[in-house]
């Protein structure tokens, strides 16, 4: 044979051998992209919104849920997602699926009830996303889990001016187990909004005497999660504006479990259309499930205080240490109305410690052990005044 017969004998070969290569290849990567779409969109409405979609396209590992619509959960309007793609898809060993990343397109849309307003949501991704095997008994199989959740731009257009935009929103969450609390960071970076157009006159005027009818500043939030006995544990949500101050939230409860969520969201189904008191009392009702373990809220001033004393004094044509003066004279008097002489004196003593020097004051209520919410309700509505020795609440300034 003439070594020229060989060679294209041999590139024939590897050529067909190629070719196999990359069709088995395929065919071991590809996976079913309808029964991911289906499985996705089972566990969204788990949670109690809609996906909605035109047909499916599948390439290897990539999944493209075609002319996407989705609804949250408690919303009766729907929005157009265009076309959703789901990239690294992977079977997992049991059932289920693993995605790596779903990437929505920009979505842009006119609420239903104010047609003069535009929503832009753009950038908006999530990584790391879990679908559990159809039929799992386990807890955790009907919840959409996911590892990092971001958004670039939300933006608010009201009758053709912008009110309101938030850039580069980012979640994080820790795998979900039955073995460790769930560990999760929220973060907006920045966010902007422009209270112009406030069509109270007081609040307007307020607004514009102390600087603030346009405020900017950003959101942190971290906390844990217990699934089996549902201790939901928020250690920092931090509201920051930018010269004015930061509003700081914590609490402590337990009962949060998958049951309970479940109860939410089967109650705002069943709720549309009843009367808000029907409402009210389903969800009164599934507060008792709660616990109350602790809570706190602080205000660290950055001067938003002393502006708003020289407002309040120069509306009543006073100096700002007059009306601090009235303010510390009048407490007293206030405060014994709770009926609690030892928390009216610290409260006193920290507020008037705060309007001398605004820093920051924080009230906390740590109670001994854990008060069902049921005790709560009961004792707000019998005798509101022993919610302060029930939950041990403190207040303190400038600490």
């Amino acid at each position: 044979m003439r070594p020229t017969t060989s060679l294209k004998s041999g590139l024939h070969l590897l050529a067909a051998t190629t070719a196999l290569v990359v069709v088995f290849a395929g065919s071991a990567y590809a996976v079913d992209g309808n029964a991911v779409a289906a499985r996705l969109k089972a566990v969204y409405g788990e949670q109690g919104g809609t996906l909605e979609y035109a047909n499916v396209e599948t390439n290897g590992s990539t999944v493209i849920l075609k002319d996407t619509k989705l609804s949250a959960a408690g919303a009766k309007e729907s929005f157009n997602a265009g076309d959703v793609t789901l990239s690294d898809v992977s079977d997992v060993s049991g059932g289920g699926f693993k995605i790596g990343s779903a990437t929505v397109p920009d979505i842009k849309f006119s609420p239903a009830d104010e047609p003069d307003s535009k929503v832009a949501v753009e950038g908006i991704k999530l990584e790391g996303i879990t679908l559990p095997a159809e039929g799992a008994t386990e807890p955790l199989a009907k919840m959409l889990q996911y590892q990092k959740g971001e958004v670039k731009h939300i933006g608010v257009n009201s009758k053709g001016k912008d009110v309101f935009a938030a850039d580069n929103l980012t979640v994080s969450v820790s795998p979900f187990t039955a073995s460790a609390p769930v560990v999760f960071t929220s973060n907006v970076a920045s966010f902007k909004a422009d209270l112009s157009g406030v069509e109270d006159p007081k609040t307007k005027d307020a607004l514009q005497a102390l600087g603030y009818e346009t405020l900017s500043g950003k959101i942190d939030m971290n906390g844990s999660w217990n699934i089996p006995d549902g201790r939901l544990n928020v250690d920092k949500f931090a509201f920051a504006a930018d010269n004015a101050g930061t509003l700081g939230m914590k609490f402590d409860i337990s009962g949060y479990t998958l049951d309970f969520i479940k109860g939410i969201q089967e109650a705002v189904k069943s709720g549309d259309g009843k009367p808000d008191d029907a409402k009210g009392m389903a969800m009164l009702g599934l507060m008792q499930q709660l616990s109350f373990t602790g809570a706190s809220i602080r205000f660290d001033d950055a001067s938003l205080t002393n502006k708003a004393l020289d407002y309040a004094a120069k509306q009543q044509g006073a100096k700002r240490t007059d009306l601090v003066n009235q303010g510390k004279a009048i407490l007293p008097m206030m405060a014994a109305q709770l009926g609690n002489a030892e928390f009216a004196q610290a409260l006193g003593t920290a507020v008037s410690a705060y309007l001398d020097s605004p820093k920051n004051i924080e009230i906390k209520a740590a109670p001994a052990k854990p008060v069902p919410f049921a005790i709560i309700a009961a004792g707000g509505m019998a005798d509101p005044k022993s919610l302060i020795k029930t939950l041990g609440v403190t207040v303190n300034a400038n600490q």
